[in-house]
């Protein structure tokens, strides 16, 4: 009633630090409740706005369900997790995504499109490379599997991506976009191979030797994975034929930097020079410590 509090009177002081922490949490109180207020007087003043306006040009509502759609999608970024108090990390990526697909619902009905499965598929693979790992690491009902969390979240990718790119060959084929299925012949193959390899590079935290061997061995397989195969490669196609010999090593000429002519020769040349000798700096560095600390167990 004065102001005093109960410790203040026991102790016969002022408590200061309890005065300043109870003034910061009421001005906090004080700034959430305006960003959400804030917020909703926006939507508010949106959704009545272009109701109107949309009323009054088209004489029915058209448009309006794609600014609601966004605007719901706009409220679980800016006021959902402030109503959500349990269990954010699964409700509000969840909230999210489905809010994004009733946009992209919306949108494709709207401009009578055919290409929802696509987008969608797209979303969820962004969703799903972002928080799979974070599930697995932090929800102890995965936690017997959770010491392989990088190969079963690059597996979940793998499949998604080929669910992707399979539809987008389906959908591009029926509507004349191309005239072959190419996912079976070029897209499978180097997803295959690129999913193989990184599996190869997350095999290599096993082996018992130090940070610094890992990383060079990471360094010199990536540069070889890159750069090796386009010298040997050849396709019919004159186009994916020039994207390959674009990034091939062995046609480097240094004397010679226009564009189109060995400009990205030189340029992944150079990238992979720098690769190789990155990682013989990390392997001289690696067995340096290595000698050191088998010198150190022997004095022991």
């Amino acid at each position: 009633m004065l102001g005093v509090s109960e410790h203040e009177l026991i102790t016969a002081s002022i408590d200061n630090q309890s005065r300043e922490e109870k003034s910061q949490a009421k001005k906090w109180r004080t700034l959430s409740f305006s960003w959400s207020l804030f917020f909703y007087i926006s939507y508010g003043i949106a959704l009545l706005t272009c109701f109107i306006c949309n009323l009054a040009i088209n004489k029915t509502l058209s448009w309006f369900y794609i600014v609601l759609s966004a605007i719901i999608l706009a409220f679980t970024f800016t006021n959902l997790p402030k109503i959500i108090k349990k269990y954010k990390l699964i409700l509000i990526p969840i909230s999210i995504l489905f809010a994004v697909y009733l946009l992209l619902g919306v949108c494709c009905i709207y401009t009578n499109g055919k290409w929802f499965w696509i987008s969608s598929i797209s979303v969820l693979l962004g969703f799903v490379i972002i928080f799979i790992p974070i599930y697995i690491s932090k929800f102890s009902f995965f936690k017997k599997v959770k010491k392989f969390n990088d190969f079963i979240s690059i597996g979940i990718d793998f499949l998604l991506l080929n669910i992707l790119l399979g539809i987008i060959n389906i959908y591009t084929f029926l509507n004349s976009y191309t005239t072959s299925y190419w996912y079976f012949k070029i897209a499978l193959p180097i997803i295959t191979i690129t999913y193989l390899f990184l599996n190869l590079l997350l095999c290599i935290r096993f082996l018992k030797i130090n940070n610094f061997l890992k990383t060079s061995i990471i360094l010199a397989l990536i540069s070889l994975f890159l750069y090796i195969p386009p010298t040997f490669l050849r396709f019919k196609s004159a186009n994916l034929q020039n994207e390959i010999d674009d990034i091939n090593i062995l046609k480097t000429n240094f004397s010679n930097w226009k564009i189109n002519k060995n400009l990205e020769n030189n340029i992944h040349c150079i990238i992979f020079l720098t690769l190789i000798f990155l990682a013989i700096i990390f392997t001289i560095v690696g067995l340096l410590r290595y000698f050191k600390e088998k010198n150190k167990s022997k004095i022991k």
